[in-house]
């Protein structure tokens, strides 16, 4: 049987306006085998429960997602890594390093994400999902786009738990960036860093959007750019004017120094199997933009 993933490229998946919407992030340190929700299904996490519902109350958008560099391999022995992360056009990256689990508790997360400006480091956050008990394809697909930024990126490259979309693995999020990328190949993780090195978008083709933003105005940002071959990141925010309709999103979109309207509709496409862990078809979301 095909991976979802190969299902979703045979029916040319539209793959801008991913189901990520988050411009704050949590990063924890976990080279242990992931369960399917990796995070609330981690062994510590009963221990740190109740700071994460504050945190998220304090925080509604935050994204906490577990890293390692490849199983079983802690970065440093004895010592657990983890981003504090404020992604989008005003960013911040707080690493932090602590002895036990228990001790995230502490962290003043919401503080932190306020903090700033800060001297970022020159190293940007490329995480690849390989949680294959979340979908069979992020493991298939993502562990040797991991290894390739491993090799190519040794600091900054960690695999990740679930990024959302994975039909469309392998996926990569580039931090503080928030660039979401889709079926990105081994072969292309350098371009893919040097890239945001120079705070440019990789291959527009890949972009799935920046995940600062709403999904409407994402697809709209990536049709833009498409159509003014716009590379730079931070060139291409935007905000929902109007939603008169369940489906219809009237947004404005700010690149190259003018500001672009357009009506984004989200249609019905064709079903089919979403995931490997279900046979079920399930409709497809195609993202149309109209510009005024």
């Amino acid at each position: 049987m095909p991976f979802c993933s190969q299902i979703a490229r045979a029916q040319t998946d539209n793959m801008a306006g991913p189901p990520t919407e988050a411009a704050h992030w949590l990063l924890i340190e976990d080279p242990s085998p992931w369960a399917r929700q990796a995070v609330e299904g981690a062994a510590w996490y009963p221990e740190i429960a109740n700071a994460v519902q504050q945190w998220r109350a304090a925080v509604p958008d935050l994204r906490i997602q577990l890293i390692r560099r490849r199983l079983t391999t802690w970065d440093v022995r004895g010592s657990i890594r983890c981003f504090v992360v404020r992604a989008g056009c005003n960013p911040a990256v707080h690493a932090r390093r602590v002895s036990h689990y228990t001790d995230l508790a502490a962290l003043d997360v919401p503080s932190l994400l306020q903090r700033g400006p800060l001297t970022l480091p020159a190293a940007p956050l490329v995480l690849t999902c390989t949680n294959g008990r979340r979908d069979a394809c992020c493991a298939k697909w993502g562990r040797p786009v991991a290894a390739a930024a491993r090799q190519a990126h040794p600091e900054g490259a960690w695999q990740t738990s679930h990024l959302g979309g994975h039909r469309f693995a392998p996926t990569v999020l580039v931090l503080p960036a928030g660039m979401h990328y889709g079926w990105v190949e081994a072969e292309a993780i350098p371009t893919v860093v040097a890239a945001h090195q120079a705070d440019t978008v990789y291959d527009v083709s890949h972009c799935r959007g920046r995940v600062t933003q709403p999904r409407p105005v994402q697809a709209a940002c990536v049709a833009l750019r498409k159509r003014l071959r716009c590379t730079a990141v931070d060139d291409g925010t935007g905000q929902v004017v109007a939603h008169p309709h369940d489906r219809v999103w009237q947004v404005a979109v700010q690149m190259q120094g003018r500001t672009h309207r357009a009506r984004v509709l989200a249609q019905p496409g064709p079903a089919f199997q979403h995931s490997c862990q279900s046979d079920a078809p399930k409709p497809s979301t195609r993202w149309q933009v109209v510009w005024r």
